[in-house]
């Protein structure tokens, strides 16, 4: 039976692939009873999360006719994400966009970084981001009150390159988080690494690749789980090229 997540609950909620980490970055960061953040469970390992129209949903027993329901019926929401099987079959019910692509996560052959990028603040990072991601991105008060909050709280880095002064390249990571006190083998959380963009006039220089590598390696030697969303088969290949290896598939369901 689905029902309000507990803090107990969140407990239970093992950050092993993108979904969950995402859902457990935000129960780390805010914490349940929120108005603006909703967190449900059903007992049985699903987990699902709501916050700006936004739901994310990280269940490992699969779509049932229960969740299906449950998530057409909220109407504030505005996108889905889960992993590619989930969405599909979600989508397949009609009235929705589907987008998939693969989850990634640090191999044995990683590469270590070639330049050490600099830390940016939010307010360094958002204008490579607007313009990379134009009009995917929310407006900068909303975006900044997030980020800044999950920055002070240890839940959030940012880091990138600057060529006279001015940030051309960032990378951060969109959601870390801790360990789940029921894991069986200790870890030391989690971590998803997006947000990774370059200025034109920063391309072909290694800004990108290194971020991604410097952030993955600091968070590996936190003893963290790391995975990295490629959003098309480019950015894949790129991934690819400096050692990340295929853990998952992400799917990314919008009302049609």
């Amino acid at each position: 039976m689905i029902r309000e997540a507990t803090g107990e609950d969140l407990k239970m909620l093992i950050p092993d692939n993108e979904a969950a980490v995402r859902i457990r970055a935000l129960a780390d960061t805010y914490g349940p009873g929120l108005p603006f953040l909703r967190l449900w469970c059903d007992g049985e390992g699903g987990f699902v999360s709501l916050m700006d129209g936004a739901m994310t949903l990280s269940l490992p027993r699969g779509l049932n006719a229960e969740w299906a329901a449950f998530a057409a019926m909220q109407p504030e929401v505005v996108s889905i994400r889960t992993d590619g099987n989930t969405a599909r079959l979600f989508a397949a019910s009609g009235g929705w966009r589907v987008e998939t692509g693969a989850v990634t996560a640090p191999g044995p052959a990683l590469l270590s970084p070639e330049k050490e990028p600099e830390p940016l603040t939010p307010r360094e990072a958002y204008p490579v981001l607007e313009t990379c991601f134009a009009g995917s991105l929310p407006p900068f008060s909303a975006w900044y009150v997030d980020v800044s909050h999950r920055v002070r709280h240890a839940r959030c880095r940012l880091v990138g390159f600057k060529e006279e002064g001015a940030p051309v390249s960032s990378a951060m990571t969109v959601a870390e988080c801790g360990p789940a006190p029921c894991e069986p083998v200790a870890y030391g959380g989690a971590a998803l690494i997006g947000a990774v963009a370059t200025l034109p006039a920063g391309r072909g220089k290694g800004y990108a690749s290194a971020a991604v590598l410097a952030l993955a390696r600091d968070l590996l030697a936190e003893g963290r789980r790391v995975f990295l969303s490629p959003k098309n088969a480019q950015a894949h290949a790129l991934y690819a090229r400096i050692g990340f290896v295929d853990a998952g598939e992400w799917g990314t369901l919008k009302r049609r």
